[in-house]
């Protein structure tokens, strides 16, 4: 039996969903909540493994809910259930965590498979709001993929010091170690950047977000 709690402020719509998953002998409710800061104090007391929640409610959100548990409790696997078909409700829900999103008229068997998976890691959206997130990931900008840098730890470290106007003398002072250290150091770097001096070094790396720029 996989125990949900459920949060929604509509008490004949809670009251028929519960009698609809206690009737199908694979869920049990475990509690009922009728705002947001109200589902967030009964999971931590009665540790669900699906919490099947509203997103407007009076007294706290669902979103903002949602976004409480991810930090106390960032296992519970939270669906929401919810009359909005608003893509900035869908996004948001998605955003903070949400592992599900379905519409309340939603049919029932896709409803109760996604409560049957989610304790599994598996996600799930309603069939009719896929349309959505295919429209908002087609006007989402793309960003530029992050080239790694070849750096190592120390070696970013130095020529962060030598972006800032440190002499080699000076870097050798601040990390404790040889001058010799530093220029063998530097000498790494320029070959791994592919650079001549310093400054075509730091140039590259300023532009890549390899160190803070200045």
């Amino acid at each position: 039996m996989i125990r949900l709690l459920i949060a929604d402020d509509h008490t004949l719509f809670r009251r028929g969903l519960i009698s609809l998953l206690n009737e199908s002998n694979e869920f049990t409710v475990v509690g009922e909540a009728t705002s947001g800061p109200e589902a967030v104090r009964l999971a931590g007391q009665l540790r669900p493994d699906v919490l099947l929640m509203d997103i407007h409610m009076p007294g706290g959100n669902g979103v903002e809910a949602l976004k409480q548990l991810r930090e106390t409790m960032p296992s519970l696997p939270v669906i929401m259930l919810t009359i909005s078909e608003s893509d900035a409700d869908l996004l948001d829900a998605i955003r903070a965590g949400a592992r599900g999103y379905f519409l309340k008229n939603a049919e029932t068997e896709e409803l109760f498979d996604a409560l049957r998976k989610a304790p599994l890691g598996h996600a799930a959206l309603d069939p009719s709001l896929v349309p959505t997130v295919f429209r908002q990931l087609a006007h989402a900008p793309i960003e530029p993929a992050k080239v790694e840098t070849p750096l190592s730890i120390r070696e970013t470290e130095i020529l962060q010091l030598i972006a800032e106007g440190c002499i080699n003398r000076e870097i050798a002072a601040r990390l404790s170690v040889s001058e010799n250290t530093i220029k063998t150091h530097v000498g790494r770097i320029l070959e791994k950047l592919d650079t001549t001096n310093r400054n075509e070094a730091v140039a590259l790396a300023r532009a890549r977000g390899w160190i803070m720029g200045g």
